[in-house]
Order: C-alpha cells, then sequence, then structure tokens
C-alpha cells in the first residue's frame, strides 16, 4: 500500500445529548511508518467488513458531493486537501447533532492506492483506551505500532477515485451497519444512491462462481466441477428463508473462509454487496436446463442461455448455438460413427 495524505479531525459526541465538540487538525499528518501501518489496518478491516455499493447523489444541495468535485477539480494539493476535509466534517457535526443515540470519533481521511487502484478513504474509529491518537498543537499523532483495534472501525466509507474520474459506476462502497438510525446520518452526509438491483448481484455471483477456483468435494476429496459447484450454490442460497445471500457466510460454508469470494470479486474489479436478496430468476442460472423432445436430448447450464444459445429472431423453429468447441466436437463424433 503507498500512502500520499493522512489527516485526522475528531468530533465529540455522547450517546444521549446532542451536545457536540469539534476539533479540526490544520496539517496533515506524516507520513511514516506509523500512519502506514494504521491506514493499511483501516483499509484490511474495511475490506474485511460488509460493504455496500453505490454512487453518490448528485441532485442540487448535496454538500459532500458538490465539494469533492471542487477538490477533485482544484490541484490537489496539500492545502486543498486540507480544506476540502475541514469543510465536509463542519457539515457532518450540523447532521450528527440531531441525532441522539448517536457517538462521536475521530475521522482518519487518507489518499492511498491498494491493489493498483487510488482510494480516498475515510474512516471512523473510537481509539477508546486512547493508546493511538493524540492531539498536537495543529493535527494529531499516531503513537503506537498497535495503531488500533480495528474491530472499533465505526463507520467508513471509500471513494475509488480512478472510477469516479471515468464516471464508472459503483465507484463509492461504504460499510454496512445493522443500527439504522445511526447509520442513516452517515449515509445522508455521504449522498449516496444505490444503482445496482438484486438482479445484476445475483449475475455478479454467477460470474464469479464461474470463474473462481473451485472448493475441493470433502467425499472425492478433490475440486468441484463447475455444474456440481453451481448447482450447491443454488441449493445453498435457494435455502435461505429470507432470500439473502451473504457472500462471506457462503465462503465460510464452501471454502472454511469468509473472504475467499469477497477477495476474489475484490482483485478482479466485481462490485458486489457483502449482502443482498438474489433475484429468483437470475439464480436459475446456476442450475441445469434439460428438455428432451422429438428424438432431442437439449441439455446446459441455464447461465450459457442468451450467451451461447438462443432462439433465433426469425424461425421460431430454430435454436442457435455459438460454440466452436461444441461444433466440433459434434463433427468429430458424426465422423467417427461413420468410420
Amino acid at each position: 500500500m503507498e500512502l500520499n495524505k493522512i489527516i485526522i479531525h475528531e468530533l465529540k459526541k455522547e450517546s444521549g445529548t446532542n451536545e457536540t465538540e469539534l476539533i479540526r487538525s490544520e496539517e496533515l499528518v506524516e507520513v511514516d511508518e506509523n500512519s502506514i501501518g494504521l491506514v493499511t489496518a483501516l483499509n484490511g478491516s474495511y475490506n474485511s467488513d460488509k460493504i455496500l455499493y453505490a454512487v453518490f447523489d448528485k441532485s442540487e444541495g448535496k454538500y459532500f458531493p458538490e465539494k469533492f468535485q471542487e477538490y477533485k477539480d482544484s490541484e490537489c494539493s496539500n492545502d486543498d486537501f486540507i480544506s476540502f476535509t475541514r469543510n465536509i466534517i463542519g457539515n457532518l457535526e450540523s447532521l450528527i447533532q440531531p441525532v441522539t443515540l448517536a457517538t462521536g470519533g475521530y475521522f482518519v481521511f487518507a489518499e492511498y492506492v491498494s491493489n493498483d487502484n487510488n482510494f480516498l478513504g475515510i474512516f471512523i474509529i473510537r481509539d477508546t483506551e486512547g493508546k493511538t491518537l493524540s492531539k498536537t498543537e495543529n493535527s494529531f499523532s499516531i503513537d503506537s505500532i498497535e495503531y488500533v483495534d480495528t474491530s472499533n472501525l465505526a463507520m467508513a466509507c471509500r471513494i475509488n477515485n480512478d472510477k469516479y474520474e471515468i464516471d464508472q459506476g459503483n465507484y463509492l462502497s461504504l460499510t454496512q451497519l445493522r443500527q439504522q438510525d445511526i447509520s442513516e446520518y452517515f449515509k445522508n452526509w455521504i449522498s449516496i444512491e444505490q444503482i445496482e438491483t438484486s438482479s445484476e448481484f445475483t449475475k455478479q455471483l454467477y460470474d464469479i462462481i464461474s470463474q473462481i477456483e473451485r472448493p475441493i468435494d470433502p467425499e472425492t476429496e478433490t475440486e468441484y466441477n463447475i455444474e456440481d459447484f453451481r448447482n450447491r450454490v443454488y441449493s445453498y442460497a435457494s435455502s435461505s428463508p429470507n432470500r439473502t445471500i451473504n457472500i462471506r457466510d457462503m465462503s465460510q460454508h464452501f471454502y472454511g473462509d469468509r473472504n475467499i469470494i469477497s477477495d476474489y470479486a475484490l482483485e478482479n474489479g466485481i462490485t458486489i454487496d457483502t449482502e443482498f436478496r438474489y433475484h429468483r430468476r437470475q439464480l436459475k442460472r446456476f442450475i441445469k436446463l434439460e428438455v428432451n423432445r422429438d428424438g432431442i436430448n437439449f441439455k446446459i447450464s441455464r447461465g450459457a442461455f442468451d450467451d451461447k444459445v438462443r432462439f433465433s429472431a426469425e424461425d421460431e423453429s430454430l435454436v442457435i448455438i455459438e460454440s466452436t468447441i461444441f461444433a466440433n466436437a459434434l463433427r468429430n463424433e458424426i465422423n467417427n460413427s461413420n468410420n
């Protein structure tokens, strides 16, 4: 990981009150072993959390997206970064005051590179024992090589600057929180708009399952074949009583490791929420389609339909198969049978 800029502000607020105190830094934190270690730990904790993907709501009057665009249009100097973070943390103070149950924390703003992606990360941490962060005259210092108990990562968001600059979807992601009343102010502050649907996430899961290294079948001690693995994923997902797929739970079930599937998605630039409701019709892509009519036994994965197999638009009696491998195999079978 490469750390370029880091600044920390503190917003003090106790649960049950509406009183706040904002302590804004006037200068960046030094990029050194401790600050790099802190951001590395926070980024790692972020990657292992439940993640929700989105874009900015760019409708008129949305403070965060407007200020972020102003920053991107600037020279992005150290002073520009300081000014941007001081402005948006001030806006957050006004949003958090009415939320009685909300608490404050340290807001770590960092520009860094991870897996060849340029990110702006905003991490809210609660250094409850005071071992990691301490106030200096104009900034904060990172005092301990222990950094912070990353389980104290309260909320976070990350902007993929590369995707943002080319307006590629889902450049914004946030940790998902179960305390909706508390986290709603955070979403409102960032101003998010979700664009992916359950259908699209289910399609992306199909792509991941079709490409990822398959787990070992405990009965045969060999790797599952692709059709068997898809069928097992279908059975696992469809057994969920509320139609919800959690890819970390699924990863634990099949691989014995909660991060295999999500790590694959991150490494291959696939944006998929950690937890989502599956789309019934798209989920059926995982299981085989078999038709036996008119002397023809036709069996394919549902996922291959529309990709390699389709109906003719001109003649309803025609089914078109586009596969060089299949065509060559069929020719070989016919030629062998004629010899």
